[in-house]
């Protein structure tokens, strides 16, 4: 008889508080492709049976989860976590029955041990980890596996292994696409940003072929409108021109819409129109220099402006991620960022609010320059609660400032 292997995202149930993204930017309905677990799938023999469960976006319970969990009495249990949503994983470890149970995802890269000590007999660590999954679920190791898997030596992900059309878009705040999926052309970002916990600085870039081939399998299965969810998918002109190269020596065309920096080789923008790139996201973050230097990013107010104008030029939407919040925006700067955000023609902005993520350069300033006299995080993963909420470290009238300020600016570009 073959094993059976379950693998499973995490509930969102408990999750800790991140007031990261304003609700208005999360509208309830719509559901984001397991890409991981599906990748794990595609990439075992035929010799098992497997099943993926994805109670995130179904928006079932621990109690839920773990209920489909023990009801199909796997062999293998492979759980892929986010650290928001350890709790979850802490309760799903402790009272689910499988005789192994894995633990991959960002979570493990820095929490392995404390994953061990929570039930998992195997944690992976790295942005992928195909390959020794599936020698794993042949050899049954114990202890944290670390993982070597390169980008092409695996296969796409097949997403006839779950029900597709469950995943187009049904709610779209800021874009019409028609059935909208994503995939990945590559994996990794180099850049320093301090806010940011990346699970990786290595970019490893998919092959060109393999990308085309992916697009192509998801027109198949009725995607109109392709999103590139990379970390920076235009950090390399090479990649991108010989993506666009391989759709010409494929005569294949759809919507195209990616995830990328301001930074970037303007000659690709006409290019990019001319095979159908819709739609930029962008990292923009601050209009304020004092804020992109606190940020670490990589690139001036004025690289800003030129990048708008090269995408207005070429017809490419601007979807632009701002960051509120930091303690180099002073009150004339806010006052006037409406105004800047229409004067570069970004046409849909983002507003995210500064959050002390685990593991970031900016949560360890924090603790180093007094604004946390703890490290909350060291002790949350140590005994996850549910729904853990860290202090606002410049103090509770800021806290209100920000959030009002954010539903403000939301409200003002919600109704252009």
């Amino acid at each position: 008889m073959s094993k059976k292997i379950l693998l499973t995202t995490m509930p969102a149930e408990g999750e800790f508080v991140d007031w990261t993204t304003p609700k208005f930017f999360m509208p309830k309905g719509n559901k984001n492709v397991p890409l991981g677990i599906l990748s794990l799938a595609t990439n075992l023999s035929d010799d098992y049976e497997i099943v993926i469960l994805d109670p995130s976006s179904e928006g079932w319970t621990i109690d839920q989860t773990i209920e489909k969990i023990e009801s199909e009495k796997p062999d293998i249990l492979g759980l892929s976590v986010v650290t928001r949503r350890v709790y979850a994983m802490t309760e799903i470890l402790r009272r689910t029955s499988a005789p192994y149970k894995v633990v991959g995802g960002p979570h493990t890269l820095y929490y392995s041990e404390k994953v061990l000590q929570k039930g998992a007999d195997a944690v992976f660590i790295g942005p992928l980890a195909e390959l020794e999954f599936a020698k794993a679920v042949k050899e049954l190791p114990k202890g944290v596996i670390q993982c070597n898997t390169q980008i092409n030596d695996i296969k796409f992900p097949d997403r006839t292994l779950i029900n597709i059309e469950d995943y187009f878009p049904k709610i779209s705040v800021l874009f019409k696409a028609p059935n909208r999926l994503p995939m990945f052309s590559s994996i990794g970002c180099p850049n320093n940003c301090n806010f940011c916990n990346v699970q990786t600085k290595k970019v490893q870039f998919k092959n060109p072929k393999t990308i085309v081939e992916e697009m192509k399998h998801l027109y198949s299965v009725g995607c109109r409108s392709v999103h590139i969810l990379d970390d920076n998918f235009n950090i390399n002109k090479n990649h991108v021109q010989e993506i666009l190269d391989e759709m010409d020596r494929q005569n294949f065309s759809v919507e195209l819409s990616g995830r990328g920096q301001v930074r970037m080789d303007f000659d690709l923008a006409p290019k990019l129109a001319a095979h159908n790139f819709k739609r930029i996201h962008v990292g923009i973050e601050s209009l304020n220099e004092k804020t992109l230097e606190f940020f670490r990013k990589n690139n001036s107010l004025a690289e800003i402006k030129s990048f708008c104008e090269v995408m207005n030029k070429n017809n490419i939407d601007i979807l632009g991620y701002f960051i509120l919040g930091a303690p180099t925006d002073d009150e004339k700067y806010l006052a006037e960022l409406p105004e800047m955000i229409r004067k570069l023609g970004i046409k849909y902005p983002y507003f995210n609010i500064l959050f002390p993520e685990p593991n970031t350069d900016y949560y360890q300033s924090l603790l180093k320059e007094g604004f946390y006299k703890k490290d909350y995080w060291a002790e949350y993963m140590k005994n996850p609660t549910p729904y853990f909420e860290i202090p606002y470290p410049y103090g509770e009238r800021r806290r209100k400032e920000i959030i009002e300020y954010v539903n403000n600016i939301i409200e003002e570009f919600k109704s252009n």
